[in-house]
């Protein structure tokens, strides 16, 4: 295998008296070509540098013959400018092992002119709202429409933000300078990833707050978002950060994100489990065969029963992950199953007389393993085939439905709760965690793979009952 090496050679031809100018000297394939250093040195100095290659004799006290060495031999050196600078020899080893089997001499040279230099990248790599629209594109391409529209929202918002900033703000954010006539045009400014420092995350969450939620009519001011919306955006912006980074378009020193920095706020702990009996209320209400009240109701229950199975899940349910003999259904959930930062976990959940004769009531009647359990995206009953965006908006009509339904009843029934799809789940979490189930076995059950998050379903109970059973402890 071809490999060049690098050692120093000592040229005297250009210069007078003792002195030359130390060069690199490259040698391949029985070729070599010498690469000024541009350093000057002494034949004495040289004979000094020759005695030490490979270590430096401590029994050396001289400053300025250690700072010689340094300079050639050692890791780093500090310039006449104060800036610290690799070693001579490293340099020229450094570029020799990236080169590689792609070795040139002419590569070389280019390497050494370059050496140390910061690579200017094109705007439209380092651009930070261009990259979460990009990572939007990919999402739904991969079908992960929900994933896909999360990042559109916050690429959006994030746009939004910059073009709120005064003059002042984006010379102090984006480092553009201040336009000399106020009637000039500002153009579009770019939040390149070198400009996402944490107090400008920590601006960004205070605007949020006050003008994050963008108005319907140009006539009406913007609102304030609330503080999971903040969470979420962010954590999809950390997510393209991530990448860029791994990408090498960002450097890790800097990272904005984490103790110490700026820390991605928590969404609202808000109440969502409903009382034992609330859902003893909703188990008993008699709806209209047949009406939509039914269906909503039907559905609420079926993934209350089923583990607090997502809605999505329950839509995307087919007859082959259904056992009627065993009376049981085993299933992946959608958002672990599209991720590849998760291991997939199989939820089995079992069927009881009253899930059964839900899917008696609105199942479809063929059931190969292929066809869908309910009719809401099957082809036969849209007619079309749809597209993965089509099917989220379909299953946000469903979810939409649903709730609107199911808080009808639960109004006429006095609950006092916003009754939805998430509180079908957290209800089924929270019963159970309150009949002394196992936290591990609760934690399985809905799918998760960190205990943490199943622990996150405490904030569901009342002050009362959580210092109950924190007091346990």
């Amino acid at each position: 295998m071809r490999k060049a090496t690098v050692n120093f050679f000592f040229d005297k031809r250009a210069t007078k008296g003792d002195e030359g100018i130390i060069k690199w000297l490259v040698c391949i394939d029985r070729k070599q070509r010498l690469f000024t250093t541009s350093q000057k040195a002494t034949a004495e100095e040289w004979t000094f540098l020759q005695a030490n290659k490979s270590k430096l004799d401590n029994r050396i006290k001289d400053e300025e013959k250690r700072a010689l060495w340094q300079r050639f031999y050692g890791e780093h050196f500090t310039d006449e400018s104060g800036k610290k600078q690799d070693g001579f020899f490293k340099r020229g080893q450094s570029i020799v092992d990236k080169l590689g089997d792609g070795f040139t001499f002419d590569a070389f040279a280019d390497a050494l002119e370059n050496y140390g230099k910061v690579k200017e990248l094109p705007a439209d790599e380092t651009d930070l709202i261009a990259a979460t629209n990009r990572k939007a594109q990919t999402m739904n391409t991969a079908g992960r429409v929900g994933n896909g529209l999360n990042y559109e929202l916050a690429a959006k918002s994030l746009r939004r933000f910059v073009d709120s900033f005064t003059d002042e703000e984006r010379k102090e954010f984006l480092s553009i300078p201040i336009p000399r006539k106020t009637s000039a045009i500002r153009p579009v400014s770019i939040l390149q990833y070198k400009h996402l420092t944490p107090h400008l995350l920590t601006v960004y969450e205070q605007w949020m707050l006050s003008h994050g939620k963008a108005p319907k009519s140009p006539k009406k001011p913007a609102t304030g978002a609330s503080i999971t919306t903040v969470g979420i955006y962010l954590r999809h912006v950390r997510s393209v950060v991530n990448d860029a980074i791994n990408a090498g378009l960002m450097s890790r020193d800097a990272y904005p994100f984490g103790p110490g920095r700026y820390v991605i706020p928590a969404g609202e702990n808000v109440k969502k489990a409903l009382s034992k009996d609330d859902i003893d209320k909703l188990k008993s209400y008699q709806p209209l065969p047949g009406t939509m009240e039914q269906r909503g109701l039907d559905l609420w229950l079926f993934s209350y029963y089923c583990n607090g199975m997502n809605l999505t899940d329950v839509c995307g349910l087919t007859w082959g992950q259904v056992n009627l003999k065993d009376n049981k259904l085993c299933f992946v959930r959608q958002k672990t199953a599209r991720s590849n930062k998760q291991k997939s976990i199989t939820i089995t959940a079992y069927l009881n007389q009253q899930t059964l004769a839900i899917i008696e009531r609105w199942g479809t009647k063929d059931r190969q393993p292929t066809n869908y359990v309910f009719p809401f995206l099957s082809p036969e009953s849209v007619g079309e085939t749809l597209t993965p965006q089509r099917k989220k908006f379909i299953v946000q009509q469903v979810i939409k439905l649903t709730n609107k339904w199911v808080n009808r009843i639960a109004e006429s029934l006095g609950i006092d709760a916003d009754v939805n799809s998430y509180s079908a789940r957290h209800s089924f979490a929270t019963i159970l965690l309150k009949s002394n189930a196992p936290l591990s076995m609760i934690s399985k059950s809905l799918g998760h793979t960190n205990l943490k998050t199943t622990e996150s379903y405490l904030g569901s109970f009342d002050d009362e009952e959580a210092k109950a059973f924190l007091s346990a402890l």
